[in-house]
């Protein structure tokens, strides 16, 4: 096979079939889908029957996605891997497009693209990545030419993709700016299967950001791409296992704070030789991190301990924070207005 579809589940019944129908629908034909039923309590194993003799099946425990994502990949035996959340789609020439393009560029270990959000109320944005990956891309701050070192135009590029020639692919080593601000959309990746032996499978410890970790390991070993057409279409709903509107919103948050401040150490700050030759940039980042970890633990909770250390950190690494620090001896409901306030006048 050319390409292996991996498609994680977990008590998705009303968007699994979808999700498979999109992957079925890729104008590339050399492809397997294979569909990881992550333990679902639902009928996802009776809504996919009419599928089975199409897909690899196979239904585990409860393991969590980064567990689905691996047992998927261990099962793959196309030369490219790519993955699809099982309430998500694909565009119909996405394998082709990321596989044609790996097949011409030898030296990329991983490409990836720019994508559509999407609900089921009708709202739609075709180009989502800067709006999604805001907190990178705001008021112009990083650029993609900013984060890698060559471009060419897909027209310039034989890829056999009518409707395609405007369109700009980018490529370099983009590790130092994914270190410093989350640029890539996961999702969308297509990789080459080999690089499993070097780079190692998914760690399922840093939470809802084990494909981050993940593909920041691809980042720090091999070249990148990243085609500026969307291939993958997200689809926004109340019942996403990363969303942070619902009631336990804030403490989704906090997770997603700590995870990223434990990668940034593992990469970063305990990286011996990257640390030596990178240390200004790396305690910006600590301290960044340190910083909007404090951020919502300060709204939580009548003991603003925790949230005071992590400030204490952002000034072990030279960037102190002499007004929060102040506001997490106030009391609880002074600091959840304090914090409102400075987050209006964008001083957090």
């Amino acid at each position: 096979m050319k390409v292996s579809i991996v498609i994680p589940t977990y008590n998705r019944q009303q968007y699994i079939c979808h999700a498979i129908e999109s992957a079925f629908s890729q104008t590339l034909t050399d492809i397997e889908v294979i569909v990881v039923d992550d333990g679902s309590t639902d009928n996802t194993e009776e809504v996919i029957k009419p599928y089975r003799n199409k897909i690899n099946y196979i239904k585990t425990e409860n393991g969590g996605p980064a567990h689905a994502r691996n047992v998927g990949m261990k099962m793959a035996s196309g030369d490219y891997i790519s993955w699809l959340d099982s309430d998500d789609l694909y565009y119909p020439y996405k394998s082709e497009l990321q596989a044609s393009f790996l097949d011409k560029f030898h030296e990329i270990g991983m490409v990836y693209t720019e994508f559509s959000g999407f609900d089921d109320n009708g709202y739609f944005d075709e180009y989502h990545l800067k709006n999604y990956h805001s907190s990178a891309y705001k008021s112009g701050c990083v650029t993609y030419d900013d984060i890698f070192s060559e471009k060419i135009l897909i027209k310039n590029v034989d890829l056999k993709l009518e409707n395609l020639n405007g369109e700009t692919i980018y490529m370099g080593n983009i590790f130092d700016s994914y270190f410093q601000n989350i640029v890539v959309f996961t999702n969308s990746i297509m990789f080459r299967r080999s690089i499993l032996d070097i780079v190692g499978f998914q760690n399922s410890e840093f939470g809802l950001f084990h494909d981050l970790e993940f593909v920041l390991r691809i980042c720090k070993l091999y070249k990148v791409a990243f085609i500026d057409v969307p291939t993958y279409k997200l689809r926004y709903h109340n019942t996403q296992i990363s969303g942070t509107s619902n009631n336990d919103g804030i403490n989704v948050v906090i997770t997603k704070q700590k995870n990223l401040l434990e990668i940034a150490e593992k990469h970063g700050f305990k990286d011996v030789e990257y640390y030596s030759k990178n240390k200004g940039q790396v305690d910006k980042r600590m301290a960044i991190l340190h910083k909007f970890l404090a951020v919502p633990l300060m709204t939580v909770g009548k003991e603003p301990v925790c949230a005071r250390g992590h400030l204490e950190k952002c000034g072990c690494y030279g960037y102190p924070e002499r007004v929060l620090s102040l506001i997490t001896y106030f009391p609880f409901i002074v600091r959840r207005i304090c914090i409102k306030i400075l987050s209006k006048l964008n001083l957090l």
